[in-house]
């Protein structure tokens, strides 16, 4: 058996407003991430997404872009690894409703995170350094 191949995969929404700031999220921690979540056995990826986004913030009318980021990361807490799948996501609506276990939610200038230590944290960042050099 290969324990090492498997892992938890998430996909994530990276979404900026007209001031190219990051919407962010916190999920009973203290540190941001992007919004998103476990994909479920048989699910595809897309709709993974929409159910997140609904599940934490209410919201249901979004345009799912093109894959942004990708990751892994080993969670010492879980001794597992995690996979992030990043999309580029509009939201049509920015009235958030938090879901179980979002305590916030904001756009933030993603370089607000950039002495960060936390690993998630630090993704929002290199994911918003990637789109930013991609755009240029």
């Amino acid at each position: 058996m290969y324990p090492n191949t498997f892992y938890r995969v998430s996909v994530k929404a990276f979404v900026t407003n007209d001031d190219n700031q990051v919407l962010v999220v916190k999920e009973n921690q203290e540190f941001w991430s992007l919004p998103g979540g476990g994909l479920d056995h048989g699910e595809l990826q897309p709709d993974c997404l929409r159910r997140e986004l609904n599940e934490e913030l209410g919201i249901q009318n979004i345009e799912i872009g093109e894959i942004a980021y990708s990751k892994s990361f080993y969670l010492d807490k879980k001794d597992a690894w995690l996979l992030w799948i990043v999309y580029k996501v509009k939201l049509n609506d920015t009235k958030f409703i938090f879901g179980d276990g979002v305590t916030d939610a904001k756009f933030i200038d993603a370089q607000d995170l950039e002495n960060s230590e936390n690993m998630f944290e630090k993704s929002v960042i290199e994911t918003a350094k990637l789109i930013t050099r991609d755009k240029s």
